[in-house]
């Protein structure tokens, strides 16, 4: 067997370890760079002579469960959404208020190339740069979803 770290034959035990969150079977020379791994034992279930009984559960299983308090989806607490063209409208209200992506972006305090970006809808903007350029161009990037 090779280590895993520098390729060496191991001779002798290898050594199961973590490094930088990465298990690898390792020499000797390389166990010292990382944390060594505890070997888990194999679970054996209990036999019937051994004298440990296991109760079943006293539920009825054929009967339905009561019912069960389904956990909130964040995607339940959604209530807009952003519009498909979403640069398009960005660029038209910049535009009509005269504005070059350098103005506007020093004016909502972000870089001229981020603007580009969400313009040619390569980025779809943050919560806060959203919010930055509806309240600066006084337009809406989000419509309510049923």
């Amino acid at each position: 067997m090779q280590c895993e770290m520098c390729g060496k034959n191991i001779s002798g035990p290898s050594h199961r370890v973590i490094v930088e969150g990465t298990e690898l079977n390792v020499c000797s020379g390389c166990a010292k760079y990382g944390h060594e791994v505890k070997p888990i034992r194999a679970y054996t279930p209990p036999s019937a002579s051994s004298g440990i009984t296991i109760r079943a559960r006293s539920q009825n299983r054929s009967q339905p469960r009561s019912r069960q308090r389904r956990r909130p989806d964040m995607f339940d607490q959604m209530t807009d959404e952003l519009v498909d063209d979403c640069g398009m409208v960005i660029r038209r209200a910049r535009e009509a208020c005269g504005m070059s992506h350098e103005d506007l972006a020093r004016k909502i305090q972000e870089k001229a190339s981020l603007l580009k970006k969400i313009e040619r809808n390569d980025l779809t903007p943050d919560d806060s740069v959203r919010k930055k350029l509806e309240r600066t161009l006084g337009i809406s990037l989000t419509e309510t979803i049923e």
